[in-house]
């Protein structure tokens, strides 16, 4: 799923009230002074990284605007809680039920209003709480949680589990107050399969971390988030021990990326996992075998169920082989439909592209107004192709064709890593670069929503690509060509980071430059 930014700068252990402040004062049953969930006493990020959301979420899921006046038809059903504000009252919870998780929580239990209050606020949603956890409790293994959630099923206390709070969705909301289950603390990884390309951890670890584990061993966990955030997260250090996204909150809500078109969604790459049912009965849903035809596929049950029907504590994960080499392509396109043929083309011809992304010419206009660049302001695809380097750079070619056959122009590709990563830079801005279009707005991340298309006029037969190529041969731009001008006059900055080919291949570019245009796809380098 997405990811977005948490506003506090730090999150240093967090004001855990001892066992003798745990007592409830009457002051503290007094409703406190209503608030939006105000940060006083916590150090932010600047403003504007407020912006900042997942790098998937825009193409995902849409954009909308809406004006920061509470006021604001904000264009989406059902109600609008922008005015819902926060009393704090702590109406939920008896005193006996604070004693009794109190005698296995020990210190990892705290009523602290602003923890409180950050724990039910979300960060990055235009709307507000409706109200905040009446606890938040910070398990360190299993058998607490077990016992948190009999205490809760004892009482009829409703529990909100809690991972990396990166969700645009409004998934940490606690409208009914009750226990926040924080399961930051619960961040080990029990156990490696390398030859089975598997791995067994608990809820709390994040994805940059496990990666970060998994590097020396050759493997990756192949799901990304949205990575805009954590590149933040890893130039300018903004985030102390701040795992981003965790694997449990990625099981509740069925999380994706940008390589779902690989790899698929996180329900693809979970062999099994535990989790502690609302009664409190512990579940696994199958063993570490992956092939297996017994019994319901619970885990897909579960993933997904945003905490609704219990809490994860531990997610045995498949494993890919990290890549040798990829290769970043970016392509321009006369209209959306183009983009959309050649995306559909080439799933359809077999090629393992990793990822496709697409941006609109209002997004390419953002990122043009808001980082001084010159693109082509034009629907734009990007793709990704991983594997060795042959393979990569053979898959590249057949898309570049494809590409060619559908009106494409300025095709460009890079293989260095600066060079690729300042490509996709473009990408990862388009969210929060649509600010340089609308500065007094807020982002309003949408649902996708499946329309019905309308009946097509009946178009002139289509002309087959090799009179196109035959009648226009310069539609076909040259590889050498084309990575100038998919910069733009003023991408001076990316062009001196895409350092020059070798010898060998642009001799071949060269050979290519001088053979007329045939409607065979470019042959395997």
């Amino acid at each position: 799923m997405a990811a977005a930014v948490l506003l506090r700068l730090s999150r240093s252990r967090r004001a855990l009230l001892p066992l003798s402040s745990l007592r409830l004062q009457p002051s503290a049953l007094q409703p406190q002074p209503q608030t939006a969930c105000s940060s006083a006493g916590r150090s932010r990020l600047p403003a504007f990284l407020s912006f900042l959301a997942a790098a998937a979420a825009a193409s995902a899921g849409g954009v909308a605007v809406a004006h920061c006046d509470s006021g604001v038809d904000h264009r989406v059903g059902g109600k609008d809680t922008t005015e819902l504000v926060v009393s704090g009252e702590r109406k939920h919870v008896s005193q006996e039920f604070i004693d009794e998780l109190a005698s296995f929580l020990g210190d990892n239990l705290t009523l602290d209003y602003d923890e409180r209050c950050y724990h039910g606020k979300p960060q990055n949603s235009f709307h507000k709480a409706a109200n905040v956890p009446d606890v938040v409790v910070f398990p360190r293994s299993q058998d607490e949680v077990h016992k948190t959630v009999m205490t809760c099923n004892k009482y009829k206390v409703p529990i909100v589990p809690y991972g990396g709070a990166t969700s645009i969705e409004g998934h940490t909301l606690a409208p009914h107050g009750g226990v926040c289950i924080d399961m930051s603390l619960m961040k080990k990884i029990k156990s490696l399969h390398v030859e089975d390309m598997d791995v067994v951890v608990e809820p709390g670890v994040g994805w940059i971390e496990l990666n970060e584990y998994l590097k020396p061993y050759g493997l990756f966990f192949p799901l990304d988030p949205g990575k805009s955030i954590f590149l933040v997260y890893l130039k300018y250090n903004l985030f102390t021990n701040w795992p981003g996204a965790t694997i449990g909150g990625m099981c509740a809500t069925r999380c994706s990326g940008s390589l779902a078109v690989r790899y698929g969604t996180m329900r693809d790459n979970v062999i099994n996992l535990k989790a502690v049912l609302p009664n409190g009965d512990i579940i696994k849903t199958g063993s570490r075998a992956r092939k297996s035809a017994a019994g319901y596929d619970l885990a897909r049950l579960i993933i997904g169920s945003e905490g609704t029907l219990g809490v994860i504590t531990e997610v045995t994960l498949r494993l890919q082989k990290l890549p040798s080499h990829s290769v970043v392509a970016m392509c321009n396109f006369q209209t959306i439909k183009d983009a959309a043929d050649v995306a559909i083309a080439t799933m359809h011809s077999g090629i393992q592209v990793s990822r496709v992304e697409l941006l609109d010419e209002v997004q390419i206009r953002a990122i043009n107004m808001a980082n001084g660049k010159n693109l082509p302001e034009a629907p734009t695809l990007m793709f990704e192709f991983i594997g060795t380097e042959a393979y990569a750079l053979e898959q590249t070619l057949l898309v570049q064709t494809i590409a060619t056959e559908h009106h494409g122009t300025d095709f460009v590709f890079v293989e260095e890593p600066d060079a690729k990563e300042e490509l996709w830079k473009i990408r990862k801005e388009a969210l929060w670069a649509g600010f340089a279009m609308k500065p007094d707005h807020e982002a309003m991340i949408t649902s996708r929503v499946a329309l019905e298309s309308p009946p097509r006029r009946q178009s002139p037969p289509a002309v087959p690509p090799q009179a196109r190529r035959s009648a226009s041969p310069s539609r076909r731009p040259s590889r050498s060509v084309s990575r100038g001008r998919a910069l733009g006059a003023g991408g001076e900055a990316l062009r001196s980071s895409l350092p020059c080919r070798s010898r060998a291949r642009q001799v071949a570019d060269d050979a290519d430059d001088a053979a007329p245009a045939s409607s065979s796809p470019a042959p395997a380098r």
